[in-house]
This record gives structure tokens, sequence and C-alpha cells, in this order.
């Protein structure tokens, strides 16, 4: 089944983490996207679908959105699923279960991107959610576990078109 919708976790994956942090992104004095982020977002919303997936307990998807307006990330973004609106964290179950029920995509038809091995790419992958680990830090993967695996944003179109074709 072809890929239809490409997630995309939001801290150290979209958009840097350095700031303050009990205070919601979008009201930081300075906000930066990861690099390579805008690029790879206008390269996938041409083909796929684009949604933020992500365990933000400070910022709800209004404010969510607002941070990535201010890197001009968030025309490429069609839905945003976060903590302080749905009550879940990824590695709930359920928490894919809303995914799919509000985008109507078949599981099989969708990918996980994100920089947390756990929250990104283990628990999708439970939920039947394909995946992609961004090890930017270069963290040393787990003995017997299998990812497919990229160190830059900009590496994820081909792999999408080598391995999620």
């Amino acid at each position: 089944m072809a890929l239809a919708c490409v997630l995309f976790d939001w801290g150290d994956t979209l958009m840097s983490e350095d700031g303050p942090a009990e205070t919601p992104m979008a009201l930081w004095p300075e906000v930066r996207a990861i690099d390579g982020a805008e690029v790879v977002l206008r390269i996938l919303a041409a083909r796929y679908r684009i949604a933020v997936a992500t365990n933000a307990t400070i910022s709800d998807c209004t404010s969510i959105r607002r941070a990535l307006a201010r890197v001009a990330l968030d025309a490429f973004v069609a839905e945003i699923f976060c903590f302080r609106d749905l009550g879940l964290k990824k590695a709930d179950a359920r928490f894919w279960d809303a995914v799919v029920a509000r985008l109507a995509v078949p599981r099989a038809q969708m990918l996980m991107v994100g920089d947390d091995l756990d929250n990104d790419v283990l628990a999708p992958r439970r939920a039947g959610i394909a995946s992609v680990w961004l090890n930017w830090k270069r963290a040393p993967t787990p003995a017997g576990v299998v990812v497919s695996m990229i160190e830059r944003l900009d590496q994820l179109p081909s792999l999408l078109a080598a391995d999620f074709a």
C-alpha cells in the first residue's frame, strides 16, 4: 500500500527545543527550524499529507501552529496532534488510534519521523505505523532493535523513495 501521510515529531525534529522550557514555544523570543525542515516539508507536502504528532506538554495545537508559522513551516502541516489537546502521549496506543481516526488514513499508509527512539519510532511501530528515526544525536541503536534511520532531515526524501515507494 502506498504511503499517504507523513507524521513528524515537533521538538528537535522540525523545530529546535532550545528555549525556555516552561513557556509555549510560540512565545519564545527566538525560534529556529531544524536544518532542512522547510525544504523537506516542501518536497514531501507535494506528494503526502503532512501532520505533526507531539508529546508537547506546554504548547497546545494552536500554539504549535503559531510556532510553526514563525519559521514558515505551518503551511505544509495539515494536522497537529498533541498531548495538551488529546490528553494522551505517543506511548499510549490510543494516541495513534486518535491520529488514525482523524486522518482517516490506514496505518499501513502512514509513516512517523522523529528524534526519540521510544516515542517516535517504537511506539508508532507497536501501533502498526511505520517509522523512521531521525538520529541526529548519533545515539547507538540498542541491541536487537532494527529501525530505519537517518541523521539529517534532508536524507528523508531519498529514503522514502527507496524504502517506502
